[in-house]
């Protein structure tokens, strides 16, 4: 379908909610560019016979029908009837409300007393412009039905920018620009092809990311131009005077701007003659613009001086709205309108610096990290607001910029950073060992600043979460934050009181509990979802990571759909891009991303003297901590391009690495996959985590690895069906799959059909939970099935309880043949008995 096609039948459904044939005419009736004349095209086009057209812009149906310009009303009316009724023509009227009153009762009188059949099109009445009286009463006294065009759904819009883009959009992409049309048709389609055309759009694996870029196209400022210049003065005031918020007011609060604020540069009168005209939708506390198009253009015509002289007036209603609200109202009101009070501010001729420092404040505490830097940096002596930001974006330029400035002002960075350096240049390993008691420092941190405290607090856990010690991380976390509630123990910074609770999440995953961490990921998302844009991506990256490990790929892309207009620029871009690769891979084994390297390590920030490490360790082993996500994302790609033992040497150094570095969980990360990839004869495990699996009980994550290794080596069959139920219990079950999957090879080897069929039950009964898997396991276990699909149905009806009679019977076919299918199943699986066969086959097996 063309989407020319697509509008069209859009159009027609919006028209009439499904319902489309109307024999005797109707009249569509919507706002300009709301579709009319393309609801009224479709509308008529599976009427049988001659059509004749007709445009209410040329006012008279004169025109249309050449009727003698000296005939009587009456005359001209008979004139026209006769031409219709003699061609027997559909009359099909498009802008009927433009006819002048002659021709609308002209019109009137055909429908009423000729009964000829008519569709019109007929523009929504406004106080400025009315249709005539013979034109409403056409369905006032229900003579023909009127379809009122509904509003584009973001459903109906969603469809066709995923058809223009051959991409999955992101919802908050295709709102963003549907609000910017005005929920406009016309607009919005205008819009998608200008977005496409300037590069607005930014592809990432199946997603489309919209960068929001408000500029017209010459067609779309024409109609722009227009419909503002019909606008009265008061109304055109109130959008010029908007146009200069507009974007911030999209980024930060939902397109809306505090009435107060509004009413620093407009009065009460314009603001209700605005209302009136459609032009704002406003409540007691906030005015939204219902065509922020139309404030592009505005701000492309108003003069620079008036923009920075409104953008000061409206900055000072923002901080007065607040100073009504008073110190008791929730932050999560106030500071989206604090930053929007920074943005105007950063407009005007002379920026006030306790107005930006507040803002970046705020922006701090809704996790607008890139806000923060951008209002902080101006002011002449950054706030630490901006110190925590560059953290949280890896940003460790701005942080030694800020710990080498005279004014010391953003010192408390130097313990975090301290911290980053060890982790970053020996590895969590050195940092664990800085201290023997840990939740002591921490504590100690905390009784100083809370928001440094948090920091160490969560360097520490994560730090023994990559070491596998889930004990002191649930510790050092129940010091840091003892009630493990939301917002979380700083109150100044979203995203860090969101580490706190996403550690865990982290911990139980890196630790093999995957079904504990995805139940803990499934907390995280609710109490999350009410929380600013980048708290809950963030929120969102953690649970998708933990649902990519347990095989729930559907959830995990939907996490990822949802964070994708946060991580397309931000530090996560590289895990973000990493999972989408590796769901394609895992799922499909077609990957069309390309995923980022590992992480290398940028320079560490200018410390104190103290602070400063002795020795290093080389950037790749120190990161491999913290970048097991990237690495085996990158596996999964080399798997996908037919590069195995790519995957798996990659894998295998970066294990000792991992582990070099103090990050055995990590490294048994990197040797399970391994080993699910590798050859038997090329299955190992690093030496430290033989003598760490000695240390821990042989279900532990260690002993798992290790146990793994062995069974895959020695081709004990037994062993791998052990170790897939263990992955099964732990929530893990593609690594499951893959384990029961190469059981079923070793049986297959020793000859043991029972067993090798009970192990590929296993199999698909885990692959049905999955959903798909194409992993080398996988794929040699389909390729030596040895069933044939007849085989498969017939064993499976079996399963069913159906007798070789009832079999034959469903199918067709002669009980004999049934007979010899299930004979050649018993051998093929290496039983005795049909029932048996089909004990084996079960997916309950």
């Amino acid at each position: 379908m063309s989407l020319a096609e697509l509008r069209a039948a859009q159009a027609l459904d919006r028209a009439t909610a499904g319902h489309r044939v109307f024999p005797a005419g109707c009249v569509v009736v919507g706002g300009a560019g709301s579709g009319k004349t393309t609801a009224l095209s479709e509308l008529v086009a599976g009427v049988d016979g001659p059509l004749t057209r007709v445009s209410g812009t040329l006012g008279s149906l004169r025109y249309s029908f050449a009727v003698p310009s000296g005939d009587a009303r009456d005359s001209a009316r008979w004139a026209i009837s006769v031409q219709l009724l003699t061609s027997g023509s559909t009359l099909v009227v498009d802008d009927a409300h433009l006819l002048d009153d002659e021709s609308a009762a002209i019109l009137h009188a055909l429908i009423v007393h000729d009964s000829i059949p008519a569709f019109l099109a007929c523009s929504t009445e406004t106080p400025e412009r009315t249709a005539p009286a013979s034109i409403s009463a056409l369905w006032k006294d229900g003579h023909l039905p009127r379809l009122d065009l509904a509003d584009l759904t973001i459903e109906d819009a969603t469809s066709y920018v995923r058809h223009a883009l051959g991409s999955v959009p992101t919802v908050t992409g295709v709102a963003r620009l549907l609000r910017w049309a005005g929920g406009t048709p016309a607009a919005f389609i205008e819009g998608v092809e200008l977005t496409i055309a300037r590069g607005c759009w930014l592809g990432i694996g199946e997603i489309a990311v919209f960068q929001w870029v408000p500029a017209l196209t010459p067609a779309l400022r024409d109609r722009s131009c227009a419909e503002f210049e019909a606008l009265p003065e008061p109304v055109r005031r109130v959008v010029s005077a908007l146009s200069v918020a507009t974007v911030a007011c999209e980024s930060y609060c939902d397109g809306a701007i505090p009435i107060q604020a509004l009413q620093s540069v407009c009065s009460v009168e314009d603001l209700l003659a605005a209302e009136q005209t459609g032009i704002l939708d406003a409540d007691q506390h906030r005015v939204r613009l219902r065509k922020p198009y139309l404030a592009s253009y505005a701000a492309s015509v108003t003069p620079s001086l008036a923009s920075a002289e409104w953008a000061a007036k409206l900055a000072d209603g923002c901080l007065e709205t607040i100073r009504r609200a008073g110190p008791s109202s929730s932050p999560d009101k106030t500071d989206p309108i604090l930053i929007l009070a920074g943005e105007l501010t950063l407009q005007t001729l002379e920026p006030d610096v306790e107005v930006l420092a507040a803002a970046a404040d705020a922006a701090l505490r809704r996790g607008e990290h890139h806000a923060v830097i951008r209002l902080g940096k101006a002011c002449p002596t950054p706030p630490q607001s901006v110190g925590w930001a560059a953290l949280h974006e890896a940003d460790l330029t701005t942080v030694r910029e800020l710990l080498t400035s005279p004014s010391g002002a953003c010192q408390p960075l130097a313990a975090v950073a301290g911290c980053a350096e060890v982790w970053a240049t020996r590895g969590p390993g050195e940092l664990c060992s800085l201290t023997d008691t840990p939740i002591s420092a921490v504590t100690a941190a905390l009784s100083s600043d809370r928001v440094v405290g948090t920091w160490v607090g969560i360097l520490y856990a994560n730090a023994f979460a990559v070491a596998g010690n889930i004990e002191a991380v649930r510790a050092i976390l129940a010091v840091v934050n003892p009630d493990g509630a939301s917002p979380g123990p700083t109150g100044k910074d979203a995203v860090l009181d969101l580490y706190t609770r996403g550690t865990l999440v982290v911990a139980l995953r890196q630790c093999g509990n995957v079904a504990r961490a995805c139940e803990h990921a499934d907390r995280l998302l609710e109490g999350t979802r009410t929380a600013a844009p980048r708290v809950r991506a963030m929120a969102a990256l953690v649970a998708a990571a933990t649902y990519v490990e347990s095989g729930q790929f559907a959830q995990a892309r939907a996490c990822l759909h949802e964070g994708a207009e946060i991580f397309v620029d931000s530090v996560g871009h590289n895990l973000f891009t990493g999972l989408l690769a590796r769901i394609a891979a895992m799922e499909s084994g077609i990957v069309e991303i390309e995923v980022a390297e590992p992480i290398s390590a940028p320079p560490g920030p200018t410390l104190p003297d103290e602070l400063v490490p002795d020795e290093t360790m080389p950037d790749e082993a120190a990161l491999a901590s913290f970048t097991s996500i990237a690495v085996i994302s990158q596996a999964w790609v080399l798997v996908a391009g037919d590069r195995v033992d790519d995957a798996v040497e990659l894998l295998q150094d970066s294990a000792h690495d991992a582990v070099a570095c103090g990050a055995p969980a990590v490294a048994a990360d990197y040797t399970e996959l391994a080993n699910r990839l590798c050859a038997p004869d090329q299955a190992c495990v690093p030496t430290a985590l033989r003598l760490l699996a000695q240390q821990h009980n042989p279900l532990s994550r260690f002993g798992l690895t290790v146990r793994y290794a062995d069974a895959w080596q020695a081709r004990d069959g037994g062993a791998l069906r052990s170790v897939a139920r263990d992955f099964e219990t732990a929530g893990n079950l593609p690594a499951a799959a893959d384990a029961a999957a190469q059981a079923a090879e070793a049986f297959d080897e020793a000859r043991d059909g029972a067993r090798a069929g009970a192990a590929r039950a296993h199999v698909r009964s885990l692959i049905s939970r999955i959903g798909s898997l194409r992993s080398p396991a996988q794929l040699r276990v389909e390729a030596d099935d040895r069933l044939t699909g007849r085989e498969r149905q017939i064993i499976e009806l079996v399963g069913q309880g159906l007798s070789n009679k009832e079999i034959a019977y469903r199918l067709e076919l002669s009980v004999r043949t049934i007979e010899g299918h299930v004979l050649r199943v018993c051998a093929k699986l290496g039983v005795r008995s049909r029932g048996e066969a089909a004990d084996v086959w079960s997916p309950s097996a």
